[in-house]
């Protein structure tokens, strides 16, 4: 599943093309992957102006003139696909092996922009989706939603305010839970912790004030710098522009089992915290 760097380029990539567009039409051949009726899709969605395209968390937000919000969920293998009839395609989420045409087989939503242009939804194991919601109802939609890592009022002592009820948690655990903090993922997570010298089984309890800050500096130095690189592509992520994140390339702990640690030149170990596949350094983190 894209994490935050991935879906913020993802989101950067599209809005070029999708700002200040009227959608025109929308077709539906899975109406599962929509969270409203379809008929309220048509009322609400069709006819609108794309007025604002953002990121929440790991979620896409088109905000609509009618007043709604349109959340795009990826999930583990949705991709988004804008096609122009004089541009190159902007593809973005997650590549089909195979498969270098849209519509294809795995295209469940459509929707008609002017000039002949269309945004394509395909996602070859149908776990992502769409969902309006007022706009004016957002910030309550994502009550349960932890804050976003990159802000400027993300803090230590937010950090330590959103883990004070999650002590006996592992500082893994708890940054992969959504409702702690936005936007990471396992990969994010293991390079900000090495960053910041803790040890992923680590209960948060543990965890020290002077940690909690070395933690804060480094999830968002990490992020910023995946953001950057466009992200992390090892098997199946591209950006907006349908090209691979070149994150992977810095990664110092993620994927490298076995690998001499970049700082100490011990060999990188992996075990499993949270039911995750998670690789740290036994010297380098503490």
């Amino acid at each position: 599943m894209p994490e935050l760097p991935e879906v913020e380029t993802i989101t950067r990539d599209l809005a070029p093309v999708l700002l200040r567009k009227k959608i025109l039409g929308l077709k539906v051949s899975k109406v599962r992957l929509l969270k409203n009726p379809q008929s309220f899709f048509q009322r609400h969605l069709v006819g609108s102006v794309i007025t604002s395209v953002s990121r929440r968390a790991k979620m896409i937000l088109l905000g609509l003139s009618s007043g709604y919000t349109l959340i795009i969920h990826l999930k583990m293998t949705g991709q988004l696909v804008w096609h122009g009839l004089s541009k190159p395609m902007r593809i973005g989420g997650h590549p089909i092996t195979g498969v270098d045409k849209v519509p294809n087989r795995y295209t469940y939503i459509t929707l008609s922009l002017p000039r002949g242009a269309k945004l394509y939804f395909n996602d070859t194991r149908t776990f992502g989706y769409w969902q309006l919601v007022k706009s004016a109802a957002l910030k309550s939609h994502f009550h349960r939603l932890g804050p976003e890592p990159l802000q400027e009022n993300f803090t230590a002592a937010v950090l330590a305010q959103q883990l004070k009820s999650h002590g006996r948690a592992s500082i893994k655990a708890a940054l992969l839970n959504q409702t702690v903090l936005a936007g990471l993922g396992n990969i994010y997570v293991d390079e900000s912790l090495f960053a910041a010298g803790l040890k992923p089984t680590r209960l948060v309890a543990e965890v020290k004030t002077t940690e909690v800050k070395k933690l804060v500096r480094a999830i968002k130095l990490i992020l910023l710098s995946a953001t950057v690189a466009r992200g992390t592509s090892f098997s199946n992520y591209r950006d907006g522009l349908g090209r691979s994140g070149t994150y992977w390339d810095k990664r110092l702990v993620y994927g490298r089992r076995g690998e001499p640690c970049r700082r100490c030149s011990r060999p990188i170990l992996k075990t499993v915290v949270a039911g995750r596949g998670t690789h740290f350094c036994a010297k380098c983190q503490k």
